[in-house]
């Protein structure tokens, strides 16, 4: 739950993000070679009516609200209202940017072009904003979330055909109450294909503002938990490509005696989100299944870099693997399992790693290919791993503070990292009691500078 401060912060950033994307507008609006895609309907009702482009904007964004209520029912909830004081904002946003900007006259063509550009880049990063502030979306963006939802297609197909209509209708509206093509150009085609991947680009250098939005407490001395008796035996295993994760993770379910959860997922996880084995085989813990697919999905996820369908997928499995750990005794390999179960009382999270050159060996002799094959297979699914846990946790997979222990398999080999991680489970560690811990923290002098 976001504390009042938190909130004012994201808000902040949010509201930076909204004047950010108006100058934006009003940049590539000016430079006569068209407006973005999104904005292009509004613009154009500009020109044949006595309204402001901002007027038309708030009014344009208005409708789509009204759509989202009448396409979702009983699933619009009621915070998406503050979509309407938002859309205000940025419609007001947009005619005072053009109001500051109405000097700017175009008399060459590179000048138009580096307008669009200029236009482009403060947009994406005025899209970044609201990205990272996480706390509501323009109604545009809501609505193509909403058809999403609706019709259970991915978000960036949905959003490239709203774009292509919205821009064809403009180029429609233009012809009917202009007389010509106004409003729709080469700069709208630019926009559409530079925002995204740009806004992805600052997104990810805008990471570090997630510090800037924790409410800082007080220091709490914390006894971590390891094992007590009664509760149940979870271990978590994540591991690099060709370390030996999944064989250690065998070998200690033997050695413990219980089951191990890895592919074995795809079918629990298929059966809880109603989807497909194949579909769940074919996108686990990996965003993308082509280069179109990620070249679409990363221009135009703008809504928290959030793709529905690998969002329903997760949270499939996120549930499949929060019951296994309340009902049985096991071991999980991957899929975020250490980072779902943060949370969980005497959960043993675990990452393996091994040495590059081992790893590529590995590879190369699991499935019979090169050297430089197996280097290539490390290199990519490493990178989609990171990308995966990225996306999802918004945390490095390989941060050792993500895990109770990072244990090199080339140092103590696979049977002999299992053996350790099976003595560590049998050491049962209890919880330090308040009253133990306060009498640690005096007699080492820890007590708070």
């Amino acid at each position: 739950m976001r504390n009042k401060s938190e909130l004012i912060k994201r808000y902040i950033v949010f509201f930076i993000g909204i004047w950010c994307n108006a100058i934006g507008v009003a940049l590539i609006t000016k430079s006569v070679l068209g407006t973005g895609p999104t904005t292009s309907i509004p613009y154009v009702l500009s020109l044949a009516l006595p309204l402001s482009f901002g007027s038309f904007t708030f009014l344009f964004n208005l409708l789509l609200l009204l759509l989202q209520f009448l396409l979702l029912r009983s699933n619009f909830k009621k915070y998406q209202l503050m979509q309407l004081p938002v859309t205000f904002l940025f419609a007001a946003c947009i005619d005072l940017a053009m109001m500051m900007l109405k000097g700017i006259t175009v008399h060459h063509y590179y000048t138009a072009i580096f307008l669009v550009l200029a236009g482009c880049v403060i947009r994406a990063l005025g899209v970044s904003c609201q990205v990272v502030a996480d706390v509501v979306m323009l109604s545009s963006e809501a609505f193509v979330k909403a058809i999403a939802d609706v019709t259970r297609k991915e978000f960036g197909f949905v959003k490239f055909l709203n774009d292509a209509i919205m821009t064809m209708l403009a180029a429609v509206i233009a012809l009917f109450a202009i007389g010509h093509i106004e409003g729709v150009r080469e700069g709208t085609l630019i926009t559409a294909f530079l925002v995204g991947p740009v806004s992805h680009f600052f997104t990810k250098k805008l990471r570090f503002t997630n510090h800037y939005f924790e409410h800082e407490g007080s220091l709490v001395y914390e006894a971590k938990l390891k094992l007590e008796e009664g509760k149940r035996l979870v271990v978590t295993i994540t591991s690099e490509a060709g370390s030996g994760g999944r064989v250690i993770a065998k070998i200690l379910g033997a050695m413990l005696n219980i089951p191990v959860y890895d592919k074995e997922l795809v079918a629990l996880v298929a059966r809880e989100g109603n989807f497909t084995t194949d579909y769940v085989r074919k996108h686990n813990e990996r965003l993308y299944t082509n280069v179109v697919e990620a070249f679409f999905l990363e221009n135009y996820t703008l809504v928290n870099e959030d793709m529905e369908s690998y969002r329903q997928l997760f949270n499939a499995q996120k549930r499949v693997i929060e019951r296994l750990a309340r009902e049985e005794d096991c071991i999980i390999i991957g899929h975020c399992s250490h980072y779902l179960l943060r949370e969980i009382p005497g959960a043993l999270h675990i990452h393996i790693c091994a040495d590059k050159q081992h790893r590529i060996v590995y590879m190369q002799e699991k499935y019979n290919v090169s050297l430089k094959k197996a280097a290539e297979m490390v290199e990519r699914q490493d990178s989609e791993t990171y990308q995966y846990y990225m996306h999802f946790t918004d945390e490095d997979w390989k941060e050792a503070g993500n895990y109770h222990m990072t244990m090199d398999s080339t140092l103590f080999g696979y049977e002999g990292t299992a053996e350790m991680i099976e003595q560590i489970v049998k050491k049962n560690y209890m919880e330090m009691p308040k009253a133990k811990l306060k009498e640690v923290v005096q007699k080492y002098h820890l007590e708070q500078k």
